[in-house]
């Protein structure tokens, strides 16, 4: 009883270690990415994190270009630069807001290589059926994370911009602190990337049986108001931003309605053949 007692211990203490292994790896990873941000900082600020700020963007371009394709006048027909507009109050604001942000990129430049550390780790506890579905859900993973960051920098992130720039009822000067613009653009790439990772997430659940379509269905209604206060939380604070993050946030939770459902019918089948086998 002890010898079995010393090698669960033994066991546990072996993945514990193993884990670690696999979270320094990452967390290095992590700081190269950070690294090589920090190295091309220049290039990054300026095509990169202030590029929403300037009337030059992509979106605001393809949005003139739209417009005017049929028939409308521009939509943004003033060129703008807000990087002008902010404001650094904090003697350390600079720093701390310029670290913050190379964290951030440093992360979405690792998140492959993050994922794969992840799958590592839990490989040898799957069978040989569920490392051939895994590896897809890493790559998954990957592309959904990428796809919701991506989302954010070209939609709301932008019009985030916009809107608050230019919302004016008291008829004074907007001026953005630096820490307040980094912040939001932090928030949104970052929140939008998790939460587009949803359906994944609902894979894995209705695969060990914790998650089903019926459910929901059952609790569409309750889930709508849950990605209000989700999109709320990972934008700013204003009602388009919230919409423009809601919308494909709606599509992703009917995404894992269809997942979950393959999932559910793929096991009743597989139920079923086993029973006539038997």
């Amino acid at each position: 009883m002890t010898e079995r007692t010393e090698e669960r211990e033994m066991s546990f203490l072996g993945h514990i270690f193993e884990l670690r292994g696999h979270l320094i790896r990452s967390f290095i990873a992590i700081l190269v990415g950070a690294v090589l941000c920090g190295v091309f900082w220049g290039f990054i600020t300026d095509n990169f994190i202030m590029a929403p700020l300037k009337s030059d963007f992509l979106t605001y371009q393809a949005l003139n270009s739209l417009a005017e394709a049929i028939g409308l006048s521009p939509i943004y027909p003033d060129s703008f630069n807000y990087t002008k507009e902010l404001k650094n109050l904090d003697p350390s604001g600079q720093i701390t807001s310029q670290i913050y942000t190379i964290l951030l990129c440093g992360l979405i430049i690792a998140v492959p290589y993050v994922v794969w550390e992840v799958w590592r780790f839990i490989k040898p506890g799957l069978t040989d059926n569920e490392k051939k579905h895994a590896n897809g859900t890493v790559l998954a993973i990957t592309l959904f994370f990428l796809i919701g960051v991506l989302f954010s920098y070209f939609f709301i992130l932008p019009f985030s911009v916009q809107f608050l720039y230019s919302y004016n009822p008291f008829g004074i000067s907007n001026e953005w602190r630096l820490s307040g613009y980094t912040s939001m653009f932090v928030q949104s790439l970052l929140g939008m990337g998790l939460v587009f990772l949803f359906p994944v997430f609902a894979y894995f659940l209705a695969k060990i049986g914790v998650l089903t379509p019926h459910f929901l269905r059952t609790y569409r209604r309750h889930a709508l108001v849950v990605i209000m206060v989700i999109a709320a939380v990972i934008t700013p604070s204003d009602v388009m931003s919230m919409l423009i993050a809601a919308f494909p946030l709606i599509l992703l939770y009917e995404l894992s309605i269809l997942i979950t459902k393959y999932v559910f019918n793929k096991q009743i089948k597989k139920e079923k053949r086993d029973l006539v086998k038997s």
